[in-house]
């Protein structure tokens, strides 16, 4: 076979497994890791908005909201310089395709607040997971609060959905949107019946919780693509609320539980998203229309 062939043959089998994405796709969940040019902080592997370009291209994706990653705790300059670089559609022709979820102290100063809004910083993550707490539990609800009275901003919570049921009616009660990456986190168990995912749907059906449908990986046993508990979730989060889905690539895998050099690819895992979604105009609604209502983009008007 020559060479010309077997890139024709990679070129029909990527094109094969490619989901299909409506213009403006937004991608909901990408943490920049470094600039080019400068060391990356703390020793992480250097993952700058130029590599990220390279997926956006890859995919066929148009919009992206950035977030803060939790190894760069409450230092968001490389998130400011990345939403910069990152602020115009990959073709040049639509700006404001960016958003920001910044990571702040529990008593943070106004001022720094006041900063980061207007570098268009427009949410907040809380990382909650255990030994990774951004916040400590007895404060989370007064920081929420305090952060959205100054602010205005959306909450991703970071946390083991196992346990929503103990802090769903401190949830409910906040004035905000709030996002639940990981398909909500289940990292403890993953059953349909626990009182952790019947409290998530509960929570959904209140209209201010939204589910991020990314990084299976890091709820799977053993990170495995196809773990059919996490095929189930994510099938049930779909069937109950298609309009408080988003996507998310997960780049650059940070969570990512197996070897580097093993990472999952990104059509792999777009792959695993058509398997959850069938339904085209359901797609269209997640990868596009919900995000646009979530994060406060303006509907997409420019054809590919």
């Amino acid at each position: 076979m020559s060479f010309e062939a077997f890139l024709g043959e990679l070129r029909a089998d990527a094109d094969e497994r490619r989901v299909p994405l409506p213009p403006g796709t937004v991608d909901c969940d990408v943490r920049i890791t470094s600039i080019s040019g400068k060391a990356s902080p703390k020793d992480l592997p250097e993952h700058p908005p130029e590599a990220y370009r390279e997926t956006q291209d890859e995919l066929g994706l148009s919009r992206v909201v950035l977030i803060q990653p939790d190894e760069l705790g409450f230092d968001n300059s490389t998130l400011l310089a990345s939403l910069g670089a990152l602020a115009g559609a990959p073709d040049g022709l639509v700006e404001d395709c960016a958003r920001a979820f910044c990571m702040v102290q529990p008593g943070v100063d106004a001022a720094e607040l006041e900063d980061l809004a207007a570098e268009g910083v427009t949410g907040m993550r809380v990382g909650m997971l255990r030994h990774r707490e951004s916040c400590p539990w007895d404060e989370i609800d007064r920081h929420v609060r305090r952060v959205h009275d100054l602010t205005g901003w959306d909450v991703e919570l970071a946390m083991d959905g196992s346990d929503l049921h103990e802090i769903a009616q401190t949830i409910r009660a906040w004035p905000c949107n709030i996002i639940l990456p990981e398909l909500g986190g289940f990292r403890f168990s993953r059953s349909l019946m626990q009182p952790g995912f019947r409290a998530l749907r509960h929570l959904i059906d209140r209209g201010r919780v939204w589910v991020k449908l990314a990084a299976p990986y890091a709820i799977a046993k053993e990170g495995h693509l196809k773990d059919p508990e996490v095929i189930e979730l994510a099938d049930a989060l779909v069937d109950w609320a298609p309009e408080r889905m988003v996507w998310g690539s997960a780049w650059p895998h940070l969570n990512w539980p197996r070897e580097a050099d093993s990472l999952p690819e990104n059509l792999g895992l777009m792959e695993s998203f058509g398997a959850w979604v069938s339904d085209g105009e359901v797609r269209d609604r997640i990868f596009c229309e919900n995000p646009e209502v979530l994060y406060g983009f303006k509907a997409w008007l420019v054809a590919k």
